[in-house]
């Protein structure tokens, strides 16, 4: 019996990411995964298991590489200025065509909802685990003395991801990036805690 071809799993699960976050889970094929990956069928299934297993891991890696990047602007600044390099960082910053790719678990929300209710309910979940990380960053900014208008840091947290998968859905359209940059700080105004 053969020895299955020895491989990088974490550039392959990257690649399946990638394929998955552009393409969305059903349409991409079992095919056009083992091609971006660079393997055979018996390795993904002995990595991997199958494709869903391989899509909730891919979606698993999506979010804690979000979860990195809400921490980096959470350390850099706090409450709203954390927000806006958060923003800036994943959406205006980068090249267009990745921002026009929106998140991977809004997307997997927007295409799975009434599919896979478990899918669903996991990137749910993960987002749940991304708006806690910005209830924390409200919660510093509030300790540190900045004043939000009264509104605890849960609230603020839930505008924060409501602006978020607003701006993840509305950037997979052509959206010129001024206008993208004007909506980011048009909506981060309502957060802006009052001048003393």
């Amino acid at each position: 019996m053969a020895r299955p071809t020895e491989f990088d799993r974490a550039r392959a699960l990257e690649a399946a990411m990638k394929l998955f976050w552009r393409q969305g889970y059903a349409a991409t094929s079992l095919a056009q995964l083992l091609d971006a990956m660079e393997i055979g069928r018996g390795s993904l299934y002995a990595a991997f298991g199958d494709k869903r297993s391989l899509y909730v891991e891919a979606l698993d890696l999506f979010a804690e590489r979000t979860r990195a990047m809400v921490a980096s602007a959470c350390e850099r600044a706090s409450g709203v200025e954390a927000v806006r390099l958060f923003l800036h960082d994943t959406l205006v910053a980068v090249p267009a065509h990745r921002s026009r790719l929106g998140c991977m678990m809004v997307n997997t929300i927007l295409e799975l909802a009434d599919v896979d209710p478990e899918l669903n309910d996991h990137a749910a979940a993960l987002l749940r685990g991304v708006q806690s990380l910005f209830e924390q960053c409200f919660r510093e900014a509030l300790d540190a003395g900045q004043d939000f208008a009264g509104r605890a840091p849960e609230e603020l947290a839930e505008l924060v991801m409501l602006l978020n998968e607003g701006l993840r859905v509305s950037s997979r359209k052509p959206v010129p990036r001024r206008q993208l940059r004007r909506t980011v700080d048009n909506s981060l105004a309502l957060l802006a805690p009052r001048a003393a």
